[in-house]
């Protein structure tokens, strides 16, 4: 016992450590929020996470065009996953991006498909984020929200120029990498474990213990876009399926997306820097039976 609160206390100290005032804001504003800043601030970088083809047809004026597909590599036969430090260095280079600028990530796609409409921009924050930018803004909404306000639309290609990026050192409140989970589910009671993907698929088979909450349910469409649900309506979720927002949590999924939707959830609404997104995939965890696995609800 006394091992057990040791490692969940180093783990508190090296997340708080790599985290607080070096990695300053996630969060949510508004197409009006987002509209502003990018009319009065010089140094705000615009992300569109849409196809290229719907990025053509119309984005935010100085929206550059970078996808979570630009941002996926493959670690140990696993498809999917967070590049290492040298490749997005490289990738977010070859972008124009800089460590110091404020930026405004949105989507605007997937609007049959809540978790798919919000895990677009929700991957490219935490890459962002892990990567040491400290400013990150999710646009409610996404484009057609825009769109539908009258706010000016560009057409064609925007481009940066090319910087130089580099990254110092990871934040430790955000990925958590596959020794952290099997200690976690070596020793229940720890921390808590969440499913991040559809209830079919957690009743097909989840980690054992694990709680289940679907990322798209923390948003509701208006009109032909998806927004984020009220605080309160997300306390309620957690509420229903027991989770305790102000404990540790590590969140997992098929591939890191849709886990990193609860994990910018938890910084952005809560502002809580002990969830984690699990830097790997289920899949994988099955292959290896690493992990005992259940069917249908948690028991």
């Amino acid at each position: 016992m006394k091992f057990k609160k040791f490692v969940v206390f180093l783990v508190f100290f090296v997340s708080l450590f790599f985290s607080g005032a070096a990695f300053a804001k996630i969060g949510i504003i508004s197409t009006q929020q987002a509209n502003f800043l990018i009319k009065t601030q010089n140094n705000v970088i615009v992300i569109d996470t849409r196809s290229k083809q719907n990025y053509l047809h119309g984005h935010l004026p100085k929206a550059i065009n970078l996808t979570e597909n630009e941002i996926l590599v493959s670690q140990e036969n696993e498809l999917g996953l967070m590049p290492y430090n040298n490749q997005l260095e490289k990738i977010f280079s070859a972008y124009g991006l800089k460590r110091n600028a404020t930026y405004i990530v949105y989507s605007g796609e997937n609007y049959d498909n809540s978790a798919r409409f919000i895990a677009q921009a929700a991957w490219i924050i935490s890459a962002l984020y892990w990567s040491g930018i400290k400013d990150i803004y999710y646009m409610d909404g996404g484009f057609e929200k825009w769109k539908s306000e009258g706010l000016p639309v560009l057409i064609g290609n925007y481009s940066l120029p090319k910087s130089h990026f580099t990254i110092e050192y990871n934040p430790g409140n955000i990925l958590a990498q596959k020794s952290f989970l099997l200690w976690v589910i070596n020793n229940e009671n720890t921390i808590q474990v969440v499913d991040s993907r559809s209830r079919k698929e957690y009743l097909e088979g989840h980690i054992k213990g694990a709680k289940w909450l679907y990322a798209g349910d923390f948003l509701e469409k208006i009109n032909n876009y998806w927004v984020i649900k009220p605080k309160n309506t997300i306390e309620n979720l957690f509420l229903k399926e027991d989770i305790d927002i102000n404990k540790p949590i590590i969140s997992y999924c098929q591939s890191g997306h849709l886990s990193s939707v609860f994990w910018f959830i938890a910084n952005a609404i809560f502002d809580k820097q002990s969830v984690w997104s699990f830097c790997g995939t289920f899949k994988n965890l099955q292959k290896q039976n690493k992990v005992p696995i259940n069917i249908g609800p948690i028991c």
